[in-house]
């Protein structure tokens, strides 16, 4: 867990909230490694043990780490400062320590700051992720692992303010505490920054508001969770269609995207890797399958976002950034049409929502069942084949991909919610063997029914539902277990019957 840091810089410091420049030595902690303690890996897939700090690190010189008694040296990370990344060769089927003693790493900006021992038993195997590639794609949506999104809290429909429809919260540092020590990763805290923005041309957005983001922002960090932060449901505003149409009002907007995306940036420029900017959420006209120009807007506005967001320097000029497709659709990300931006760092994340089956996720009404004991004779098939196909589109090219929103609303019977949470479970392990994070949609919204996703609470993070403890679990093992015979067929006899 991070301790307490000053807005604006990095460096931890101690609790009582003293800056960098209070002489205080800073706190390197521990926040995850690539393998789990205890875990079972498959050797051939696994060619460095990258270990995460809170802080840019560097191996001492005179460090003595070990793989089974055997000297090795850890490198500046791959993917980002705070990263040790260990190069390793394992055998199949042997049982393996690494020992990192106290002080072996140590701080960046100051060698007197040292890592406390960090160990770590794990063993390798033959297992069904060998088919998994071991590039960076893979190391970013690894790292990502089971994320949350903090649905409908800042983020609003038709203009509207406060940005709070549903959940009706005001978040503290406790919601992010929580998600940490219930093993979320991952927190995606949707913003509409529109209804708090002034007119043009500087479309001003109100501090006050800003403040109360980049808290919660923070708060995430703090707890050593990453975080994704996006404009979303500005679609109101973000009218694509209308541009695709007329060369003024695509200026206009174009204008808006800018001087919004240039205040978010500028206000986070000095956060670390652990923050993820994602351009836009899902536009969209009317839901209706876009046109050519659509997709030229869509290809238009990432690339203005994600060169406005480099622009400003600092950590921006490298961060990882998201950029969705016209919908956050999987299907228009594989379309030809779509375009990644052209981005010097080379460092894109595709992001795309998926709620596939429809009728069983979020239809109103819902359909009640789901799975081939149910007559859906094809129903995992679909899942597996749609997941398999992002990643050979994106993860086998060395491109990150995460699914942004998943999940499925709360049925309304028993038999409803026994195929809810074995569609959850196979989603998410289906999702885990194709190399794609999963970001799972709450908003807060309690009962049963179409769009009621409901898990942590949004003020304190505690169990929003009976069930919610179980499934979160459930799907964070679905979506980090490297066990080798927790597989989909494993998964595949449990689906239940009439």
């Amino acid at each position: 867990m991070f301790v307490t840091t000053s807005c604006g810089d990095d460096d931890p410091v101690d609790n009582s909230g003293a800056g960098a420049g209070s002489g205080l030595k800073p706190t390197i902690v521990t926040r995850y490694a690539n393998i789990r303690e205890g875990a079972e890996v498959e050797a051939d897939d696994v060619k460095k043990i990258t270990i995460s700090y809170n802080v840019p690190v560097v191996q001492n010189p005179d460090a003595k780490i070990t793989l089974n008694g055997e000297l090795v040296t850890g490198q500046k990370g791959t993917i980002t400062a705070m990263d040790m990344d260990i190069p390793v060769k394992l055998e199949s089927g042997k049982e393996y320590t690494l020992i990192v003693p106290e002080g072996s790493v140590i701080y960046l900006k100051d060698a007197n700051a040292t890592a406390a021992e960090f160990v770590l038993h794990f063993k390798t195997k033959k297992g069904a992720e060998a088919t998994l590639p071991a590039n960076d794609a893979m190391s970013v949506t690894r790292k990502l692992g089971f994320g949350w999104n903090l649905g409908n809290h800042f983020d609003s429909h038709n203009n509207g303010k406060p940005c709070n429809p549903w959940d009706n919260k005001t978040s503290t540092e406790e919601l992010y505490k929580n998600l940490a020590k219930a093993g979320v990763q991952t927190v995606r805290i949707p913003v509409t920054w529109g209804p708090y923005e002034g007119a043009a041309p500087d479309y001003a957005i109100d501090a006050t508001f800003m403040n109360t983001v980049k808290k919660n922002v923070l708060w995430a960090k703090n707890a050593g969770l990453n975080v994704i932060l996006n404009t979303h449901h500005d679609e109101y505003w973000q009218d694509a269609y209308a541009a695709g149409g007329n060369d003024a009002k695509n200026t206009e907007l174009k204008a808006r995207i800018e001087a919004t995306w240039k205040q978010i940036a500028e206000t986070f420029k000095e956060e670390g890797e652990y923050l993820i900017l994602e351009t836009f959420n899902e536009l969209n006209h009317n839901w209706q399958v876009p046109n050519n120009s659509e997709f030229r807007i869509m290809n238009e506005w990432n690339e203005l976002a994600v060169q406005t967001i480099r622009a400003t320097g600092g950590n921006n000029a490298t961060r990882w950034i998201a950029v969705p497709s016209y919908h956050a659709s999987p299907y228009h990300a594989m379309d030809d049409r779509f375009k990644l931006p052209k981005d010097a760092a080379n460092k894109l994340i595709v992001a795309v929502h998926c709620y596939d089956p429809y009728n069983f996720t979020l239809a109103n009404p819902l359909a009640e069942k789901w799975g081939h004991l149910l007559g859906g004779a094809n129903d995992e098939k679909a899942i597996t084949d749609h997941l398999n196909k992002l990643k050979a589109a994106f993860i086998d090219k060395n491109i990150p991909c995460y699914l942004g929103e998943f999940g499925c609303s709360n049925h309304t019977t028993d038999k409803g919610n026994r195929c809810r949470e074995y569609y959850l479970e196979y989603f998410c392990r289906a999702a885990h063997f194709a190399g794609l994070a999963v970001t799972l949609w709450d908003n807060g919204n309690p009962g049963y029914g179409s769009e009621h996703h409901n898990y942590f609470t949004h003020d304190k993070g505690e169990w929003a539902e009976t069930d919610a403890e179980k499934l979160i679990k459930m799907m964070i093992n679905a979506t980090t277990s490297t066990e080798s015979s927790y597989t989909l067929e494993s998964i595949y006899k449990t689906a239940p019957a009439k």
